[in-house]
């Protein structure tokens, strides 16, 4: 794996913005939904991550 140097770091958030403006643009995805993506990718990749399951749900069934 990459060293996690300020590079690395500023090029991997580049690369994560990209790809949330591709899902608003594809999906038409709002910021909650992206935000909840990127949390269940989180989980899928750390199962023992402590996230809020609150945050995991895109959208607002009240």
């Amino acid at each position: 794996m990459q060293e996690w140097t300020d590079e690395f770091i500023t090029s991997a958030q580049h690369e994560l913005v990209s790809m949330v403006k591709d899902w608003k643009y594809d999906y038409g995805a709002d910021d909650k939904a992206c935000s909840a993506m990127l949390l269940w990718m989180v989980l899928k990749l750390n199962p023992e991550a402590e996230i809020d399951s609150t945050l995991l749900q895109p959208f607002d069934y009240s």
